[in-house]
């Protein structure tokens, strides 16, 4: 399980890792559903103490089928993701991850690495050339393919609707050069912003994983740069052991 929730992030991850970084504000809120049957079955034979803790942490929101709603900030290099009680701010140019947890008022910063992920996946995107409009923008189709190295046989495929007249949030993996920029050149091919994404990851041991990612609004209003630091009054969290079955943070 650790790992296909680790790729379903990285699927979605890849929605944002196309164009130039953009410098303009831009807030996203989308709206998601993962599905997995037997992640499904999992949850549903946990005592409600332990579904208790995945709300608490977030991750029983994000694999729990949803749909779950989500918000993306963007200011210049700098990114904020919220997901249930969960923040994942990334500073590209400063390299820097910090995890909020707004319901305990605690936080983690650590170094962001875009090579550690992107030495792992290669990816394929295919502009098929087909356009509709969603949410009043053009949109334009393409179809994406990932592989993992840290799973043999494990695939993501799907397609996205992207926005032409939309600026794209500034990619992290824009900051490094190495594996994370070879990515980053198939997915330049993506132009604007995506609006809509449908993927399957298949081949895993937990079986197939769905997810189906649509946006609810955009807007380009300013932000405050406030966003994407750690809130007055929040407390570093305590250092917790690698978990064995199932990562708690997003």
């Amino acid at each position: 399980m650790p790992t296909n929730r680790t790729l379903a992030v990285a699927a979605l991850a890849a929605t944002l890792a196309g164009a130039s970084a953009a410098r303009a504000d831009l807030t996203v809120v989308q709206s998601t559903t993962i599905k997995n049957p037997q992640i499904t079955a999992m949850m549903q034979s946990m005592s409600p103490q332990q579904r208790a803790m995945m709300a608490r942490s977030g991750a029983g929101a994000f694999m729990g089928g949803g749909p779950l709603t989500s918000t993306l900030y963007s200011q210049g290099s700098k990114t904020r993701v919220d997901v249930g009680p969960q923040s994942t701010i990334v500073d590209a140019a400063a390299h820097k991850l910090i995890m909020l947890n707004r319901a305990t008022h605690t936080y983690r910063s650590s170094p962001y690495s875009p090579n550690a992920m992107a030495g792992q996946m290669q990816a394929s995107v295919r502009d098929t050339g087909q356009t509709k409009t969603i949410l009043h923008h053009p949109a334009r189709h393409y179809v994406l393919t990932m592989t993992s190295a840290r799973m043999q046989g494990a695939r993501i495929s799907g397609d996205i609707w992207s926005a032409q007249d939309l600026p794209q949030p500034p990619a992290a993996a824009l900051a490094a050069g190495g594996p994370a920029a070879a990515l980053q050149g198939q997915f330049r091919k993506i132009k604007g912003l995506p609006l809509l994404v449908n993927m399957t990851i298949s081949g895993t041991p937990v079986g197939d994983t769905s997810i189906h990612s649509v946006t609810k609004s955009v807007s380009r209003a300013p932000l405050s740069a406030s966003l994407f630091t750690v809130p007055a009054g929040y407390k570093r969290a305590a250092a917790r052991p690698m978990p064995g079955a199932m990562p708690m943070g997003r």
